[in-house]
């Protein structure tokens, strides 16, 4: 029997997955795409999550808990969706690893400059696959303890109140961004909240004590009020030019902590961003586990995990530089947010019409 999950522990997940490395270059994203007072933006995209989220909760309410697959397969026949379930199972497993190798450039770029990016992306993926090769409640186990190793980053935050100064946000609201305002603009602010629909692959894992939704809300909650309260603290470090320029403002930003106890605070605060990192390309890759067991239900052993691993350093070698990696991941995330609000549109009729179909035969 399935253990399940509850609403303490889908928090924590939904909270790992959105907290990733574009956290270092989210006030400088804001201030680029919004302008002034752009950390107002978060609090604006977070609520657009928030009802996307809200789609799901419908799906998972009129389906009554069925899961992605059963959903579909009771609309459609399997046959005809098996190439597309194959093309998200592999599209996962390409996000999955650019999040995981972004983070390794920009970190081999900071602290491991005369080492190769791909042989600290190696170690990533065995720790990819230390996770992947487990059931999703010791994933999820693991995923609390670097939540716990992770979380104290927060209380970072007063120690800038010193140089933080007020005037710096200015009275303007949304004015001086780069190329004015668009959709484009808007959806790159947006990417920093990805990961919340994955929630989709935790539905077999639930039941009524779980109170899924309840954690899926309070984890995106949580998230992003950690955002709103980093970005707000940047505006006030920093000047609106200077964030505009910085590549990484929070990274500059930590270089400026001075505490009697340690030196070169960045460098610690950055590794602790690689246990975020893992959950999220982890947690990618166990979607599209999901997706290739359904598809392969008589796959032995490991052999589905070993393979998209190899596929996830195999994917790796896509890119070398930190702008390569930028541009090649922005489009990936576009198309995860359009696959993001997409799946709940077409799932909720769905599993109206099998619910309704499902009565029909009962009477």
């Amino acid at each position: 029997m399935r253990e399940k999950l509850n609403w303490f522990h889908v928090a924590v997940l939904v909270y790992m997955i959105e907290f990733d490395v574009t956290a270092f270059s989210l006030a400088r994203v804001t201030a680029e795409n919004i302008g002034t007072n752009g950390w107002f933006a978060l609090v604006l995209t977070s609520m657009a999550a928030s009802i996307n989220i809200f789609l799901y909760w419908a799906v998972y309410r009129i389906g009554k808990g069925q899961s992605f697959f059963q959903i579909m397969e009771s609309f459609v026949p399997r046959g005809p969706l098996v190439p597309a379930y194959l093309g998200l199972a592999l599209f996962w497993v390409l996000l999955g690893s650019l999040i995981g190798k972004n983070f390794v450039i920009v970190s081999q770029m900071l602290s491991f400059q005369s080492t190769h990016p791909m042989y600290i992306y190696l170690l990533y993926c065995l720790l990819v696959y230390a996770m992947l090769v487990k059931d999703l409640y010791s994933i999820v186990k693991a995923t609390t303890v670097f939540f716990l190793l992770s979380f104290w980053m927060n209380a970072l935050i007063p120690y800038f109140f010193h140089e933080w100064q007020a005037i710096r946000l200015t009275s303007f609201i949304f004015q001086g961004a780069k190329h004015g305002h668009s959709l484009q603009g808007w959806a790159e602010v947006y990417m920093a909240f990805v990961g919340y629909e994955l929630c989709l692959f935790l539905f077999p894992y639930s039941d009524r004590k779980t109170k899924l939704f309840r954690g899926v809300f309070l984890g995106h909650l949580l998230i992003s009020a950690a955002y709103v309260a980093t970005v707000l603290v940047t505006y006030g470090f920093f000047s609106f030019e200077q964030l505009k320029e910085l590549q990484f403002p929070l990274i500059n930003a930590l270089e400026y902590l001075e505490l009697p106890f340690l030196n070169r605070l960045e460098n610690l605060v950055f590794m602790f961003f690689l246990f975020s990192n893992l959950v999220t390309t982890v947690l990618f890759c166990f979607a599209s586990l999901s997706t290739l067991k359904h598809v392969f239900p008589r796959a032995k052993g490991k052999t589905l995990e070993t393979v998209i691993v190899c596929l996830v350093f195999a994917s790796g070698l896509l890119t070398k530089t930190v702008r390569e990696s930028d541009e090649m991941l922005r489009a990936l995330y576009f198309t995860e947010m359009a696959i993001a609000f997409g799946l709940p549109l077409l799932l909720i009729p769905m599993a109206y019409f099998a619910n309704r179909k499902g009565r029909g035969i009962e009477a």
